[in-house]
């Protein structure tokens, strides 16, 4: 084999190894959409896949359309969940929930929003090693809401912009 021949060869394996990469990655993080969803039980009317702006307002996406690779070697997606006070009861609010991921050789690290904790998943784990990851995504939210009027009223001390409650 000449130089050149291993050169392709090279080349070759380089393209199998970035299409296996891709496909892995669309596949974890497919994996992770969907599984949230089915976690907190939300109907599938109230559930959104999204990639990171800017995004088409009136594209469906399907969790592995919602994965793009950053800059920075992680890839990001989003959940929207609507959420409602009750049926047919109004305001409804759209919840954004953001997961990263970072894929290697034999794990992935993912990480909720602007969390600094990191979820270590190892290949050949099953389904239920990524219910921390769910329930962490799950009480950040509800905490958000649970203590929002706090917050309102906590952030009412800064001298910042007009504010107002409700809608």
């Amino acid at each position: 084999m000449t130089k050149y021949e291993e050169l392709c060869e090279a080349f070759r394996q380089s393209s199998v190894d970035g299409s296996a990469y891709h496909v892995r990655s669309i596949e974890i993080i497919a994996q992770i959409l969907t599984g949230f969803v089915s976690y907190v039980g939300a109907p599938p009317d109230r559930a959104r896949f999204l990639p990171p702006e800017p995004r088409d307002a009136n594209a469906i996406y399907t969790p592995a359309g919602a994965a793009s690779l950053q800059d920075d070697g992680w890839w990001l997606a989003y959940i929207q969940l609507t959420l409602t006070q009750g049926k047919n009861r109004y305001p409804e609010i759209n919840a954004l929930f953001q997961f990263r991921v970072q894929v290697a050789a034999e794990q992935y690290t993912v990480r909720i929003g602007d969390s600094n904790q990191s979820h270590i998943i190892r290949d050949g784990a099953k389904a239920a090693a990524l219910e921390p990851i769910f329930q962490e995504a799950f009480e950040r939210a509800k905490k958000y809401f649970s203590f929002g009027l706090q917050r309102f009223l906590d952030e009412g001390s800064k001298e910042t912009a007009p504010r107002k409650i409700g809608f």
